[in-house]
């Protein structure tokens, strides 16, 4: 009898515990869901993840006042405010900014279950959503599994939100998997990665809701590898399927660069600046001796640049093939092609490349703004700007010197949460604005 009533005790004591120690809203496992969202940057943003290292200051400051900006100038009220979410290193990264407690309460919040010196936050994990079996759309985290100072982050995240867990199954540290070489496109919901991902990683986003619908990407030739740093897309009302593709353009960068007043070079270190100057001198020769300079630096530099475009073009042309033939909707695309420079081995075959100066395409989008590297060089500034203001986007430069030192750039030390039900453009307000388009055209061409 002693032992029965041990046992019934033992059977009580285990109910409560599963009942109690048992979050009540606990994220089903990704077994339980159809498969992973990702979320593009046609849906709002509502936070901006950052690390506050010390040294990297600066930057986490301009950007909390690039945030406070858009938030104070298109209005943004309740659920639509967004705010800047920064893992601290050590001390109160709020006093350190010089942010004030008014604007701390209405825009910054400061994680308070994680801190780390690491910066790199996008590569650790990408903030999506997964859909249940009754087609609901519900919080989720990919976790890279890229160790070091960020790599418990996801999982830290994924427990203290109750977020769908998803872990990359791949070895720990492989770049190829970090949240850089994973982008989606507005609406087509095409995954385009970088041909440096693992193969058990690519296997994954197949078996969860990507099979046939995920583009490979050249990357090998970049020291980093990843897709976002020369390609990006940027929601745009009028254009044909509703968004950009934003590329970095090496040879408009060599023909700004043999253009530009010397004086608009002053903004850049002193090294680089002795290089282009003599880049510059070299394009100019060139032009009537397509040979000078080979053998040079400069003249190395300027080759692997026109190499590097020829890769680039072919990626995004291979690209706009691959969309058509999965949604099976022949259709033009928008490009917009940005100044980018880049350096590395090998001109005739490039290797261990990264950016030269700050890399453009690796952005920041949050609504129709536009967080961008300041490359300080105004001749490079302004075709930017140009190019996106037509589009009605609104355009912020940022020095991110800490980053691109270390060859990134903001979008790889950002990281943001959107909102998988609430997007900038609908569908319904694309195909009347197509409409539009299309009936504009037809009067203009019947009346040429």
């Amino acid at each position: 009898m002693n032992n029965l009533r041990r046992l019934a005790l033992t059977a009580f004591v285990c109910t409560l515990a599963a009942v109690f120690l048992t979050p009540v809203n606990a994220a089903p496992s990704p077994s339980e869901v159809k498969r992973i969202k990702l979320i593009d940057n046609n849906h709002l943003p509502q936070k901006v993840f950052v690390v506050d290292a010390g040294h990297n200051r600066r930057f986490v400051r301009d950007l909390f006042n690039v945030i406070k900006e858009i938030n104070l100038s298109e209005q943004l009220v309740g659920d639509g405010v967004i705010k800047l979410h920064i893992i601290p290193s050590g001390s109160d990264p709020i006093k350190g900014c010089g942010i004030s407690p008014e604007d701390a309460k209405n825009f910054v919040e400061v994680s308070k279950i994680y801190s780390t010196s690491d910066i790199w936050m996008q590569d650790c994990m990408e903030l999506c959503s997964a859909v249940t079996k009754d087609n609901k759309l519900i919080p989720a985290i990919y976790d890279a599994r890229r160790g070091r100072g960020l790599g418990r982050y996801p999982k830290a995240l994924a427990q203290d939100q109750d977020l769908v867990y998803y872990l990359n199954p791949a070895t720990v540290g492989d770049h190829g998997d970090y949240g850089g070489n994973i982008e989606v496109t507005p609406f087509d919901d095409i995954l385009v990665v970088g041909n440096t991902i693992t193969k058990p990683c690519y296997k994954m986003f197949e078996e969860n809701g990507y099979k046939g619908r995920i583009f490979v990407g050249k990357v090998d030739w970049l020291q980093v590898g990843h897709i976002d740093e020369y390609l990006s897309f940027i929601p745009t009302a009028w254009a044909p399927g509703g968004y950009s593709i934003v590329k970095a353009d090496p040879i408009l960068a060599l023909d700004l660069i043999r253009n530009c007043p010397p004086e608009e070079l002053e903004k850049v270190s002193h090294y680089d600046k002795q290089f282009l100057l003599k880049v510059q001198a070299l394009l100019k020769k060139q032009m009537t001796n397509p040979d000078a300079g080979k053998g040079t630096a400069e003249g190395d530099f300027i080759a692997l640049n026109y190499t590097v475009s020829d890769y680039i073009n072919d990626t995004v042309g291979e690209l706009k093939k691959y969309i058509v033939d999965v949604t099976g909707k022949p259709r033009d695309f928008e490009e917009v092609a940005w100044p980018c420079l880049f350096e590395g081995r090998n001109p005739s075959n490039p290797r261990n490349c990264h950016a030269f100066l700050p890399g453009v395409v690796n952005l920041l989008v949050l609504r129709d703004h536009l967080i961008v590297p300041a490359t300080h060089v105004p001749a490079f500034d302004k075709v930017i700007l140009a190019r996106l203001r037509a589009q009605g986007n609104k355009v912020h430069f940022v020095d991110d010197t800490p980053y691109h030192t270390s060859m990134g750039e903001i979008h790889c030390g950002t990281n943001t949460l959107r909102n998988p039900h609430k997007v900038i453009l609908t569908k319904k307000r694309l195909e009347a604005i197509q409409k539009t388009r299309r009936t504009f055209n037809e009067i203009y061409n019947k009346d040429k």
